[in-house]
C-alpha cells in the first residue's frame, strides 16, 4: 500500500548576528531553542532563532523574504547579504530520514518535527556563513604567504592583525551563539526524534563541517603567529640597526671633536 505524501519547500535565511526573539510573539507550542511563528499569511509555517536565522516550511521564497523584512527591526548587526539555504520535505514517509536525492522524509507534519528540520537547516546556514568568512581570510593571507615563500615578509602588521581578528571574532561570535555540532534541546525533550536528528546532521554534514571550520581557524592562528613573529623580528632588527647607527654617529662625532683643530 502506497502512502500519500506531500512535498514542502524549506527556506532558511541567516539575517544577522542576532535576532531579539523576546520581542516576537510566539504562535504555537513552546519549543526549546526554537521560536514558533505559527502559520504564515501566505501559507506555510515560520520559525525564528536568536542567532539571527528565520526558516519557513511550506512557503515560497518571496514569503520567506517578506517575513525576514518584518523581522528587520529586531535584528542586531544584520548581514550585508543574507545567507539562503533550501531543502525539500516529504510528509507522509514510512520513516523519518533522508532519501538519495537529499530530500528530508517525515512521518508526519508535527510542529516538533518541522522545528527540528528548521533548526538543522538554520545551523547549516550559519556554517555556510562561517565557511565563506574563513575562506575569504585564507584567500587574503595567500599574498603575504607567497611573498614569504620568496623571502619577503609582505603585508604590514597593521594590515595582518585586523584581517585575522575579523575571522577569529566572527567564528567566536558564532560559537557563542550556536553550537552547530551539539544535539538540539528538542531531541532531549522529544527522544523519538533522535533518528531524525542523526539523519539531518548527516545529510547536511553539520559535525564534519564544524570540525573543518575549527581546523581552518587553527591554521589561521598558526599563520598569524608566524607572520606576526616575523614582523616583530624584523622590527627588532631595525631597532637594533638604528641603535648601532646612533652609537656609530656619536662615536664618529666624538672622534671628529678630538682630531679636529
Amino acid at each position: 500500500m502506497m502512502l500519500e505524501t506531500t512535498t514542502l519547500p524549506v527556506h532558511a535565511l541567516l539575517l544577522a548576528d542576532r535576532l531579539d526573539t523576546r520581542a516576537l510573539e510566539r504562535r504555537g507550542p513552546v519549543l526549546p531553542g526554537v521560536l514558533s511563528l505559527g502559520e504564515l499569511p501566505g501559507g506555510g509555517r515560520g520559525f525564528a532563532f536568536r542567532w539571527g536565522a528565520v526558516v519557513t516550511i511550506g512557503a515560497k521564497l518571496k514569503e520567506a523574504e517578506a517575513l525576514a523584512a518584518q523581522l528587520r527591526p529586531h535584528l542586531q548587526d544584520p548581514l550585508d547579504t543574507p545567507v539562503h539555504e533550501t531543502a525539500e520535505i516529504i510528509i507522509g514517509a514510512a520513516e523519518d530520514g533522508a532519501d538519495e536525492a537529499g530530500r528530508i522524509l517525515l512521518r508526519d507534519a508535527s510542529v516538533a518535527r518541522l522545528a527540528l528540520v528548521a533548526k538543522a537547516l538554520a545551523k547549516s546556514a550559519v556554517l555556510s556563513q562561517q565557511e565563506a568568512t574563513l575562506a575569504r581570510t585564507l584567500d587574503r593571507l595567500e599574498a603575504p604567504l607567497e611573498r614569504l615563500r620568496r623571502g619577503r615578509l609582505g603585508m604590514p602588521t597593521r594590515l595582518i592583525v585586523p584581517l585575522i581578528g575579523e575571522a577569529i571574532a566572527a567564528r567566536a561570535r558564532s560559537a557563542a551563539r550556536v553550537d552547530t555540532a551539539a544535539k538540539p534541546d528538542l531531541v532531549w525533550e522529544y527522544p523519538e526524534l533522535s533518528p531524525l536528528h542523526a539523519a539531518l546532521a548527516a545529510e547536511w554534514e553539520l559535525e564534519e563541517r564544524t570540525e573543518v571550520l575549527a581546523g581552518k581557524l587553527e591554521m589561521i592562528r598558526e599563520i598569524s603567529e608566524t607572520l606576526l613573529e616575523l614582523a616583530e623580528t624584523r622590527r627588532s632588527r631595525l631597532l637594533e640597526l638604528a641603535v648601532v647607527l646612533l652609537i656609530a654617529t656619536e662615536v664618529a662625532t666624538t672622534l671628529y671633536g678630538l682630531i679636529a683643530p
